[in-house]
């Protein structure tokens, strides 16, 4: 005879419950949109240097934050138990997109879209040391195995061959971009338990403004284009991603589970190379396609691991 199962604990103080359909649906959306992004990064950066690129697409960012805050009628005053949060979400967000342009600058789309597309996992992996209730299975170590052959083999599957545009240098700083952002997300989700998540990307958008156009005249010699390619690509990664794309996956972590709203970014790498190809012409490599295979696996693993466990949590509740 079976014995029983022990019941699987509920945190009851828990506010945020797992994605259903509609959100799945609405993730599915934001990250084909996220897929390009890269793309319009590596196109910008032909006519504007990584920081000016940064300040300027975080202005147009803010102006659609801004306006959504207007129109929720929300308070701009920040509050002095939010003074921490916004400081530490907005350093982290500069520096992450930080190594994530200049990365993006010295590798190809397709390589850095791969690369962080891995955020998921590194999110799992610090969640399991900043979230009590959010451990490492044997299923999440997988997918991390999974994720880190994938990386080695985007990095160095290509040795020995030209490809255009590839740099290790840029594919390490991209992959750095992902762990911040992994990081990011964590400490953003469990912020917005006890603030506005609008407050936390106007705040997090004001500061990157200010170190990028300081260190963009700092350390850069910015020219403005008057290219419509260049101003396309920046109104894209602006208020498409910068605006619309932070505020929704904001929302999303806000209000669902972060492991099952993280569930379809695997749907991210393929739509960036295949844009990459289209768009800028750049050769995918047998290192590039080949270690896409074991991303995508990792991100499939970790993501239906943590997506069956949420919907458990569900039906015991």
């Amino acid at each position: 005879m079976v014995p029983p199962q022990p019941e699987e604990k509920i945190d009851t103080l828990e506010k945020r419950k797992p994605a259903g359909l509609m959100p799945t649906v609405f993730q599915i959306f934001l990250s084909l949109f996220w897929g390009g992004n890269h793309v319009s990064i590596k196109a910008s950066l032909e006519y504007g240097s990584p920081l000016q690129v940064g300040w300027m697409r975080f202005v147009l960012g803010g102006t659609v934050t801004f306006a959504y805050m207007l129109l929720r009628k929300e308070s701009f005053k920040v509050n002095k138990n939010e003074i921490r949060p916004i400081l530490i979400i907005g350093t982290l967000f500069t520096v992450q997109i930080m190594f994530m342009n200049v990365g993006q600058y010295l590798t190809t789309a397709g390589h850095a879209t791969a690369l962080n597309s891995t955020y998921p996992i590194w999110a799992a992996v610090i969640a399991h040391f900043l979230v009590p209730t959010d451990t490492l299975t044997r299923w999440k170590v997988l997918a991390i195995v999974l994720s880190y052959l994938g990386i080695l083999t985007i990095v160095f599957g290509d040795a020995g061959i030209v490809i255009p545009g590839v740099s290790i240098k840029g594919d390490l700083m991209s992959l750095l971009s992902a762990i911040l952002l992994g990081l990011r997300l964590v400490l953003m989700s469990n912020f917005a338990q006890s603030m506005s998540e609008a407050k936390i990307m106007f705040g997090q958008l004001v500061i990157g403004v200010t170190l990028f156009f300081i260190g963009s005249l700092l350390f850069e010699s910015p020219q403005y284009s008057i290219e419509l390619r260049f101003w396309l690509a920046l109104a894209y990664q602006g208020f498409v991603i910068a605006g619309f794309g932070f505020l929704a996956n904001a929302w999303l972590v806000k209000k669902y589970l972060p492991s099952t709203v993280t569930f379809y970014s695997f749907i991210q790498p393929a739509a960036g190379v295949l844009l990459a190809w289209l768009v800028l012409s750049e050769d995918p490599g047998r290192g590039l396609l080949g270690g896409l295979v074991f991303v995508v696996a990792g991100a499939v693993t970790f993501g239906s691991e943590s997506f069956i466990k949420s919907k458990r949590r569900k039906v015991l509740a």
